[in-house]
């Protein structure tokens, strides 16, 4: 009867094996894991998380606002807030634009280009030139396009209502009176004409208010 013979295996010891401990196994067993899972969704799915919770650690301003008492007001919610506040208040300032630009056509009263034009060159002539007046727009935020939407619609304003903005020489006199510290111009004539100017504007400004509540009420908007 044939002898069995007892098989041995040999343990080999692999020389780039890490010795010690359940951590050093996992380091071990490491590289094969990682190539199982770069063959898989698995392994875009890890990094990119690993990548988005760096970056919420060291770029911890580019997620979060501000806390309060702990709890996060994300950029994310303030830029819907701000995206909803800058389209609300540019929308109104739109629809306002139109109003008065529309019950200005009724009449005949839209601003021609050259009046627009040579209203433009005034405000140039009192802040001190074309550079100076476009340097100021770009600090406010402005440029020429916009400015002359304003001067359009401010001298449709003009038109609709300066008939109705008139002021009295004892008003005039009254103004200068209580005001002459402050009046840019020095000789009388002048003193009279820019109190003339402002009382006419204000009285402008309050009839143009009221008026234009009543058209807003009766204007058709729909807002989408």
């Amino acid at each position: 009867m044939a002898e069995k013979v007892k098989s041995t295996k040999l343990k080999v010891k692999s020389e780039n094996k890490i010795p010690g401990g359940q951590l050093n196994n996992f380091l071990n067993n490491f590289p094969d894991k990682l190539i199982g899972l770069k063959s898989s969704k698995k392994f875009y799915l890890a990094l990119l998380a690993i990548s988005i919770l760096l970056l919420v650690i060291y770029k911890k301003s580019w997620f979060v606002a501000a806390t309060i008492n702990g709890l996060p007001i994300t950029n994310f919610e303030l830029q819907i807030k701000l995206h909803q506040q800058s389209k609300t208040q540019i929308l109104n300032q739109l629809i306002n634009e139109k109003i008065v630009l529309n019950e200005a056509g009724k009449i005949g009263a839209v601003p021609s280009q050259s009046e627009i034009d040579q209203k433009i060159a005034e405000v140039e002539k009192n802040v001190g030139g074309k550079d100076v007046l476009d340097s100021l727009l770009t600090q406010q935020g402005q440029t020429r396009i916009t400015l002359r939407d304003q001067i359009r619609v401010q001298l449709a304003i003009t038109k609709l209502y300066d008939k109705d903005a008139t002021v009295s020489a004892e008003e005039v006199s009254k103004f200068i009176e209580e005001n002459k510290q402050v009046l840019r111009a020095t000789d009388s004539a002048s003193q009279q004409k820019e109190a003339l100017d402002t009382l006419k504007q204000q009285k402008l400004s309050q009839i143009f208010s009221q008026k234009f509540q009543e058209l807003r009420q009766k204007a058709n908007i729909q807002i989408f």
